[in-house]
């Protein structure tokens, strides 16, 4: 089976109905990392679920689509606020006073 997914890449899950068996854990619109695949059929191996019905503890690759990295960036962007960058502020230092001298190191001096 030709696979287009790689080790380590994100992947979203578009199918997480059930057949007939249990999919263990696996939820529809949430992110997984490919840690491998089954020899057998290209299944899936996730880093944060196991399928309990494939002895690879894998799931079917047509659940999952790749994340389009790009769309998401153009989403962000869109939704974030325009804020124009701000001039730094310039603190002027303050004057320091000189120091007054008390009447007694005055006498000290003299």
């Amino acid at each position: 089976m030709d696979n287009t997914f790689k080790v380590g890449e994100i992947v979203v899950c578009t199918n997480a109905k059930r057949r007939w068996y249990r999919l263990g854990g696996l939820k529809t619109n949430e992110m997984y990392t490919v840690e491998g695949f089954n020899p057998y059929d290209g299944g899936l191996v996730l880093k944060e679920v196991k399928s309990r019905r494939s002895g690879c503890h894998a799931y079917a690759a047509d659940r999952f689509r790749k994340v389009d990295y790009d769309f998401a960036e153009k989403v962000l962007s869109e939704i974030q606020p325009k804020v124009k960058p701000q001039q730094p502020k310039i603190i002027q230092p303050q004057r320091r006073l000189k120091p007054q001298l008390s009447e007694y190191a005055l006498s000290i001096l003299n």
